[in-house]
């Protein structure tokens, strides 16, 4: 099986490094950052539901789901729903934004609204979150690694970033939306095939998977409590509006329409998508036996798809993985490059680009070698993501807010996030999110 399993894998990776060096060819700045702001419709709205559905989203939510029951996993789903509406409500206005400042990332809209100090610590922060989110897919990456040819996590974390980085650096936001669309039918493909392989196996159906669940896996506040769930299930949606690679693609929209009806089409096929996650991570629990939670997506592949369909399996997962690692990259370097070297059109430019985006990505990679927790490292990121949000709205609908206002909304409740996450972990959010609202909403009034 492990042949078959490296066969796929190895021709997987070959298509997509031949992708990359056809369309790369002749690249400006422009097209590698946003590619050229000239992305249609359909190819936009099928990358978009192959970033959303990432490692954290899938490998998370399975292993979460196979630990501890639906709780985690039912909150991210609903997080998917709210994320395309709030995205497909706020796109027309970003897009415009973007068009008139030329912007490439979230952080020229902190600039261009609120300054250059709002500016400098939006850039470091946001830099932060996406070398989190790649550590977070990282992990995923190299939990697979693991499982395909046995090698320590040090080698699989540095196999898994150098194969990434190199297909991401070479094609910048260009590639990643093309390679997207690809992939977004390969992980559609295995998740069908899968879902219809698993149902098969109960005995039952539905209602025999439901009893033969641990103690416990159907408490939808299990995870955290009440007061988890409940926050998670009204906020966490509100997390994408704040990544940095989501406004990337927006730019590279053709027009203002198309922006926002992507995250429109998206949606019924993320809900799709959700369910069949949510339902494998139920399938995992309740059949697997012992495994490491972090690799239980993995066993369930092994175990539910027909030996000569596991290479495809794990290829989906190298294209769930991909699909997020090379937005959060390219989008890094877009924060970055103008800091460093400003605008320009020829070819060093894009050379010295797509430099810092190796860099970047490996950067990352360090971050999953130094905390190898999927679920800690995705809630943390999610929680410092929420923190911008207030700030993000009072810069697109409001003309009131001050600088001095955005700025505190990020830093004071950043603090308290480094502060007090190692004490409060999944809670922590329900102190500096409302924090952030209210020195948005009363600090001009008060001061």
């Amino acid at each position: 099986m492990n042949g078959i399993v490296l066969g796929t894998v190895g021709a997987y990776f070959a298509v997509l490094l031949g992708v990359a060096w056809y369309c790369s060819r002749h690249e400006s700045l422009e097209a590698y950052f946003v590619n050229a702001r000239k992305t249609t419709l359909w190819l936009l709205t099928l990358a978009n539901v192959a970033t959303v559905v990432g490692a954290g989203a899938t490998v998370a939510i399975v292993s979460e789901v196979y630990r501890s029951g639906i709780s985690y996993g039912s909150a991210l789903v609903v997080s998917f729903i709210v994320g395309m509406l709030l995205l497909g409500a706020v796109a027309t206005r970003i897009k415009a934004i973007g068009d008139r400042y030329g912007a490439y990332t979230i952080v020229d809209f902190y600039h261009k609204r609120f300054g250059e100090r709002n500016r400098a610590l939006v850039a470091i922060l946001q830099v932060l979150l996406l070398v989190i989110w790649i550590g977070v897919q990282t992990i995923a990456l190299a939990a697979m690694a693991q499982a395909l040819i046995g090698v320590p996590y040090l080698a699989a974390v540095g196999l898994s970033v150098g194969v990434t980085v190199l297909y991401t650096a070479i094609g910048g936001l260009k590639l990643d939306i093309i390679t997207d669309f690809l992939q977004f039918w390969i992980i559609a493909i295995v998740f069908a095939l899968m879902g219809a392989f698993g149902y098969a196996r109960l005995t039952g159906g539905i209602t025999g998977l439901l009893a033969s669940l641990p103690p416990g896996h159907l408490d939808p506040f299990a995870f955290g409590g009440v007061g988890w769930f409940v926050g998670a299930m009204v906020l966490s949606g509100f997390i994408y509006l704040a990544n940095t690679a989501h406004w990337q693609r927006i730019f590279s929209a053709a027009d203002e329409r198309t922006a926002r009806r992507s995250f429109v089409y998206a949606l019924p096929i993320l809900v799709v998508l959700g369910a069949l996650v949510l339902f494998f991570g139920l399938l995992a629990a309740a059949t697997l036996g012992q495994v490491p939670p972090d690799t239980a997506f993995y066993a369930l592949i092994g175990q539910t798809l027909p030996p000569v369909l596991v290479g495809l399996g794990f290829a989906a997962i190298l294209a769930v993985v991909m699909s997020s690692i090379d937005s959060l990259v390219v989008g890094g370097s877009a924060i970055l490059y103008p800091l460093l070297e400003g605008r320009g059109s020829g070819r060093r430019h894009v050379r010295h680009a797509r430099l810092l985006t190796a860099a970047f990505g490996i950067i990352g990679g360090l971050v999953a070698l130094l905390f190898p927790s999927i679920i800690n490292l995705s809630l943390f990121v999610s929680y410092l993501a929420l923190i911008f949000v207030p700030s993000i709205m009072a810069g697109l609908y409001g003309s009131r807010t001050s600088p001095q206002a955005s700025f505190l909304s990020i830093l004071i409740p950043t603090a308290l996030l480094v502060a007090l996450y190692p004490f409060l972990t999944k809670n922590t959010f329900l102190i500096t999110t409302p924090l952030s609202v209210a020195i948005v909403l009363f600090y001009d009034r008060f001061r």
